[in-house]
């Protein structure tokens, strides 16, 4: 409740300061010979006030009645002052011609053997980096942000889709005059910034999103990218590893720098420097960067990054900063220009990111109430209800013709695509049946005002397999999602299963409601019930799956999936809270049959046949007989932080890992039930990025039996071993590991998965290797169970293989050891299947485990 007054009362503070403007300046800054210099920074001398011109070098400032001096500056161009007197409510035009900045170089004298002089200004802006840097982090301002994403040329066709102009703006995007040119995306925001240190907060007052009514922008862009900092990242997390800056404290083993000059601008020298790259493929900008002498701070800058800088999916980003002093060694920023250029499939997306700055304090107290929520980035209520007369208003600098055509054409969009006889022509063409859904991705039906989605699986999704105990299986499955309101669900899965070989049919079926918390995102509960009797595998995390046992057993003759059969009654509980905390409880019935192999049919000269009881596995538990289970597990992730949307709260992710805790029991006595143990376990996982050296994973777990009196097949603590070619789940599973060599019921074990990503460390160097942006990965899996029993693998692996954006390979060599005194080494291809459109195998890992 406090925090909300306090927010009103800043919001009314504004209000009344915005009511306070009287007039308003407008024009264009071009150059001596008439050339327009697009996002000039233009501020009043001596105040926070000030603005950018936009694409077009116009501009708009509003100013309180009363005589002020307007500063105007571009890089590369002599600052020019002008005096205006504002009398009232009045509009006064008045266009900015710049001239050049002559540079002068009459203070310096450089030898052929000497340093560039370039090296002693940067030295001394490094030893003052940590000072600016300080003040930097206890800083405050107000920023208007626009973004906008133009398509600067389509050929014909993209992956087979007709780029037809008409085609391109039903889809949201293209010109304004039927090309297919044009803006793609536009957005504006208007928000306060905080930073004391550690702790960011970001308040949006406002934002509008070309059509989209209920759009939020970019909650957690970063108003200030900061050059003070030793590693940069220009965009949000546009790389994991981030750059080098210019004046990072390692800066000269990255760079070169060259002296080009000196001007003198209200009293003060201004250095120019070249930055230049001492290597390609390194994480380094290049450009120019103007210090201000004596105080040794950022003047301005404009620094690029392209491939050769390591930049992924971009081909190039520049930044455009101008700063202003506030104070004696004290330099603001003013104004913000990210550029950047995309090429995808013969198309090229150009665009650019502006933020002006006004009311900008350092070293202020800020507001205990701001920083101490867990809120980095918040909405009023009201941000995106504005209407076209507060933004007119409220906009730093003026919209471009086609952003003002973009506003009106995605609005009538907008009103056509929420027009209930458009959504169901819509829904009826995507419903439309195709053989590309039976083979790949499975076939979706949706019904009117999506009350209720349909969809089932694919022949790639193990609608169709083999295996020896069932022969020939057809196993279609439908997945249902019925629509109460807007926040309560009913969900249901189901599965018909008849195996030609075996002659029997099995079906399966879960039903499940789920309630979700409209204001925050992630929290939900969910309650349901499933039973049947359905085909499984004794290893639940098998890395076997469907299509590929089907694919080993016809053509090399070899059954790798382990079955049994089961009846199941059971009822389960999931609970997420949206702060990292989730817990989910089952209990239930069980019936467990014994299958055995009926059909061997294989193209294979040699067969490899086993029975359908592993090896390692006989001499254990396995007869027919019932259980009664009950399975629990929590997870926790503490330090959640959030972004409090216009109409929802939705966390991000923390810096701390996750713990988890699980606990199995088999209750005998009761429903016939021989289950007799307490099987538990307890892990900890977490991803830390270390920037420029790379990032860690690792995922830690150790449990045990604490009773085993009844302990069958089933229930036995499996791992994902693995003897396919495809990788076992990375940091949870074992790639060489044979199949059922460590299932076990002992009191104690302990796992660990721990891999290195070096994310272009060390690749950069190697020229085959950063041309086509490989990454070398390095790790460990390992397992204890006793000094008898235990299993180890190292493995070295490239990973980012693939093709532009499309990157969902990754191919590892590993070698493993164990107790059996056998060393094994083989090659593993690690394949990311989210990044294959329209392919989906998810049904092929068994939905119905327990």
């Amino acid at each position: 409740m406090i925090i909300r007054l306090q927010l009103l009362v800043t919001l009314l503070i504004l209000s009344f300061f915005s009511e306070s403007f009287a007039g308003t300046i407008t024009g264009k800054v071009t150059d001596s010979k008439g050339a327009e210099l697009p996002f000039a920074t233009i501020y009043v001398k001596g105040s926070s006030l000030g603005t950018v011109a936009n694409a077009n070098a116009q501009y708009s400032l509003k100013l309180p009645t009363g005589r002020h001096i307007i500063v105007c500056q571009y890089m590369g161009y002599e600052q020019t002052t002008r005096t205006v007197i504002i009398k009232g409510d009045e509009t006064i035009s008045m266009d900015i011609d710049l001239y050049e900045q002559a540079l002068t170089m009459d203070n310096v004298v450089i030898k052929a053997d000497a340093e560039d002089p370039a090296y002693a200004i940067i030295r001394k802006t490094i030893k003052r980096r940590k000072f600016h840097q300080e003040q930097v982090n206890k800083f405050q301002t107000s920023v208007y942000l626009k973004g906008v994403f133009r398509n600067t040329y389509l050929p014909d066709k993209v992956m087979g889709i007709d780029m037809s102009g008409e085609n391109i703006r039903e889809a949201g995007g293209g010109g304004a005059d039927s090309t297919k040119l044009g803006v793609i995306y536009l957005c504006e925001q208007m928000a306060d910034y905080y930073s004391d240190g550690n702790k960011k907060r970001t308040i949006i007052r406002s934002v509008k999103q070309s059509g989209n009514p209920a759009g939020v922008g970019l909650a957690q862009v970063p108003p200030v990218v900061s050059y003070y900092d030793n590693n940069v990242n220009p965009l949000y997390e546009i790389s994991e590893r981030g750059f080098i800056s210019p004046i990072a404290d390692r800066a000269l083993s990255y760079y070169d720098y060259k002296y080009e000059g000196t001007f003198i601008q209200d009293g003060h020298t201004i250095d120019k420097i070249k930055v230049i790259p001492k290597r390609a493929y390194e994480p380094v900008f290049f450009g120019t960067i103007y210090i201000v002498e004596d105080e040794w701070a950022v003047h301005s800058l404009f620094l690029t990054l392209t491939k050769k800088s390591t930049l992924d999916y971009m081909d190039t980003l520049s930044v455009e900063q101008t700063y202003k002093p506030l104070r004696k060694n004290v330099w603001v920023i003013a104004s913000q220009v990210e550029y950047f250029s995309i090429g995808l499939f013969g198309a090229t997306i150009t665009g650019n990111f502006v933020s002006a700055y006004e009311g900008q304090k350092i070293g202020e107290p800020i507001p205990d109430s701001l920083l101490e929520d867990n809120v980095i980035s918040s909405y009023a209520s009201d941000a995106n209800d504005k209407d076209s007369a507060y933004w007119s208003q409220q906009r730093a600098l003026p919209l471009e013709d086609d952003e003002v055509e973009d506003y009106v054409i995605k609005d009538s969009i907008t009103a056509r695509y929420n027009d209930p006889a458009y959504k169901d022509s819509m829904r009826r063409l995507r419903n439309k049946f195709s053989i590309g859904d039976v083979l790949l991705g499975g076939y979706s039906y949706t019904s009117k005002e999506n009350k209720n989605i349909y969809y089932t699986n694919s022949i790639l999704g193990g609608m169709v397999t083999y295996n020896t105990v069932e022969g020939i299986v057809l196993n279609p499955k439908l997945n249902w999602t019925h629509k109460i309101d807007s926040s309560r669900y009913l969900y249901g899965a189901t599965g018909v299963r008849y195996g030609f070989g075996n002659t029997h049919l099995n079906a399966f079926g879960r039903f499940s409601f789920k309630q979700y918390d409209r204001s925050w995102l992630g929290r939900s509960y969910e309650v349901g019930v499933e039973g049947g009797k359905y085909i499984y595998q004794f290893n639940p995390n098998s890395t076997v799956t469907q299509l590929f046992n089907t694919y080993s057993t016809l053509l090399y003759g070899k059954n790798l999936m382990k079955l049994y059969e089961r009846w199941t009654a059971a009822g389960f509980i999931n609970r997420a809270y949206g702060n990292g905390l989730t817990w989910r409880i089952k209990a239930g019935y069980q019936k467990r049959l014994q299958v055995q192999n009926t059909t061997y049919y294989t193209i294979a000269k040699n067969e490899s046949w086993t029975d359908n009881v592993p090896n390692d596995l006989k001499g254990r538990l396995w007869e027919d007989h019932d259980a009664v289970l009950v399975t629990a597990s929590v997870s926790y992730q503490p330090g959640a932080k959030y972004i409090q949307y216009p109409k929802f709260k939705s966390r991000v992710r923390s810096n701390w890992p996750t713990f988890t805790l699980t606990y199995d029991k088999g209750i005998s006595g009761i429903l016939n039930s021989k289950v007799d143990y307490d099987k538990w376990s307890a892990g900890i996982a977490d991803y830390v990025n270390m920037k420029l050296l790379g990032s860690i994973q690792y995922n830690f777990i150790v449990g045990g039996f604490l009773n085993d009196n009844y302990v069958s097949l089933p229930d036995l603590r499996h791992f994902a071993d693995n003897e396919l070619a495809f990788a076992a789940p990375y940091l949870e599973g074992f790639q060489l590991a044979p199949y059922y060599l460590f299932s076990n019921s002992a009191p104690l074990y302990t796992e660990g998965h721990i891999e290195y990503n070096m994310n272009g460390l060390l690749t950069n160097k190697l020229p085959l290797f950063r041309q086509a942006r490989w990454n070398l990965v390095l790790g460990s899996n390992a397992l204890y169970i006793n000094d008898n029993n235990y299993y180890v693998e190292a493995f070295v692996g490239v990973d980012n293989l693939g093709y532009s954006i499309f990157r969902f390979l990754r191919l590892d060599l590993v070698r493993s050891w164990d107790h059996t005194k056998q060393v094994r080494t083989g090659f593993r291809i690690g394949i990311d299947f989210d990044a294959l459109p329209g392919v989906s195998i998810t049904e092929d890992k068994e939905k119905f485990e327990w």
